[in-house]
């Protein structure tokens, strides 16, 4: 046999049981207890890596590490090493101290009952896992359908109907993944309060037992780690073993902040970790990964497409139309569930660096972190980027009064992140949450930083511009309003104001624009933007006017006006 051996063994079968390790140990066993090297956190588990040097006896050796993880997914445990020595065998093995006491004073009833409750554990974790993979799935159609531009693709020509069509089956199908997804939330609810009371019975019974045969000193389950192996001769063996742990993982969070309207906009990008694998992290490097153990990469084959008729009913304006079950295919994907928590540490992207491949992003965190197994989240810094900034101030006075002041960031394909809340500074002040998407999907995103008090916009009725005319067989009503802007600032400022003409879907109700002041229309969505400069302490006014044309004994309904 050769001096210098490499094996990397995945054994996919492996026996968990309640061991008995109170009777004849095996042979040339050594019970090890490890720290591990490096943790590969995932955005739902994480991979534990170990790595230790033993001592090995010519012949069978039975290698045990203890204090492990209590989440440990059986099926992916990897153990590898370089020595003159032959993997034979891998278990994963629970060890229960109260039981070899239990059993010394009679009491060995609870081995099977409690290696019960442990299987039972195990299944539902496997169930939770299940319902968190459908939940994923969910949450990214519903984010496919709702950045679908229902505009793209129309002409004016096209019949507001079609809109309406898409409309009617964007609802339909929110409602249904809505639908899903409490479905999907109350039988997780249910499996966890089963999880929650075999742990609490578990626990139970291993504080009686401890209670009976107590010695003076704490004791605990004992999740282990069993290499069985074949040494050619004496010596030292070096092992590296690496396991999927479920209850991890982390989430994207990001800060933005703005100091002025003179500089860009800086984004801070932040993970929270959390992990409750029953074993703290004490000073362990950390590596953040984008991938998803849990998703299948084979090769997906496309099915069937088939196209169906939109059924209208009518039905209470709470509940959507109802939708042909034939009428389009979904996709199942899988998107991160994003949660927020308070920054904890500064500066900590600066020891971060990043690697990319073809399907994940890993990022490297090169100082090494504490996680506690409290289920709590914490901070960790990843990186900074300045982003290229535009500000402008908008207005709806249609709508209220106000003027906001926003931030327009171009090339957001560029920025490379993935979607997640973020929480908004301006000038040192915190103004509220907003969503950002995943680098690629949109070109540009707007930011809003707040009302400024220093710029004024009212929208009012022209009176004697607005009025109805009969004639033969029709009735015209003219509507003129006149929208007033001030800038009370000491300098100039650029500012887009939107407004809208109404939509006619009868073609017998004539829409004829008679004054915009230069703004741009939009003739599928009846959107008008003007973009306008007002220089400092000065006032500057629009005119908007148009006519509805309609047979005489018609009433013209807005939905609003």
């Amino acid at each position: 046999m050769k001096n210098i051996l490499a094996l990397v063994l995945c054994i996919t079968m492996f026996h968990t049981k309640a061991a008995d390790l109170s009777a004849e140990k095996a042979e040339n066993e050594k019970l090890i207890k490890t720290k591990p090297d490096k943790i590969v956190v995932y955005m739902q588990g994480a991979q534990v890596h170990r790595n230790m040097i033993v001592n090995v006896v010519p012949g069978p050796n039975t290698i045990v590490f203890t204090g492990l993880e209590n989440c440990i997914n059986t099926s992916a445990i990897q153990v590898g090493g370089t020595g003159g020595f032959i993997i034979t065998d891998i278990q994963h093995l629970i060890y229960y101290p109260e039981f070899e006491k239990a059993k010394e004073n009679g009491d060995a009833k609870f081995k099977k009952y409690l290696k019960n409750i442990s299987d039972s554990i195990v299944e539902l974790d496997y169930i939770l896992e299940d319902l968190n993979s459908k939940s994923e799935a969910l949450t990214t159609e519903k984010g496919v359908l709702l950045n679908y531009n229902l505009y793209k693709g129309l002409s004016k020509k096209d019949s507001i109907a079609f809109l309406k069509d898409g409309l009617t089956f964007l609802r339909e199908k929110l409602y249904n993944i809505n639908t899903e997804q409490l479905k999907l939330k109350k039988e997780r609810v249910k499996i966890q309060l089963k999880k929650s009371g075999l742990l609490e019975r578990q626990a139970n019974i291993n504080n009686e037992l401890a209670n009976q045969n107590n010695t003076g000193e704490e004791e605990r389950v004992d999740y282990r780690v069993i290499v069985h192996l074949i040494a050619d001769q004496a010596g030292q063996a070096n092992l590296n073993f690496n396991y999927y742990i479920t209850n991890a993982g982390w989430t994207p969070s990001y800060d933005l902040r703005a100091l002025s309207t003179e500089q860009n906009v800086k984004l801070t990008f932040k993970a929270q970790i959390h992990q409750q694998s029953g074993n703290d992290w004490s000073n362990v490097k950390l590596v953040l990964s984008t991938a998803n153990p849990n998703r299948s990469y084979a090769l997906p084959q496309l099915s069937p497409w088939y196209l169906g008729y939109i059924k209208p009913n009518r039905r209470d304006k709470n509940y959507p139309a109802s939708y042909d079950s034939k009428s389009a295919g979904a996709a199942s994907l899988a998107e991160v569930v994003v949660q927020e928590a308070e920054k904890d540490a500064e500066f900590a992207y600066n020891y971060t660096s990043v690697s990319e491949n073809m399907i994940e992003t890993e990022y490297e965190i090169k100082l090494n972190y504490n996680i506690p197994t409290d289920g709590k989240e914490h901070y960790a810094a990843i990186m900074v980027k300045d982003l290229k900034t535009m500000y402008r101030y908008k207005a709806i006075p249609k709508l209220n009064n106000n003027v906001y002041l926003t931030a327009l960031i171009p090339d957001w394909e560029e920025v490379n992140i993935m979607a997640g809340n973020a929480s908004i500074y301006y000038d040192g002040s915190y103004i509220g949450q907003t969503s950002l998407p995943s680098g690629g999907v949109e070109d540009t995103i707007q930011l809003s930083l707040g009302i400024d008090k220093n710029i004024a916009v009212k929208r009012a009725k022209v009176k004697d511009k607005s009025f109805e005319k009969f004639f033969d067989n029709d009735k015209v009503h003219q509507y003129t309003y006149e929208i007033t802007m001030k800038n009370s600032r000491s300098q100039k400022i650029e500012i887009d104001i939107e407004d809208q003409l109404p939509l006619s879907q009868d073609k017998n109700i004539v829409i004829e624009k008679k004054e915009l002041s230069g703004a741009k229309y939009e003739e599928i969505s009846g959107l008008l933007t003007w973009r306008t400069t007002i220089q400092a302490k000065d006032t500057k006014k629009l005119t908007l006017s148009y006519q509805v044309k309609s047979p005489k004994n018609s009433q013209v309904a807005f939905a609003f006006n």
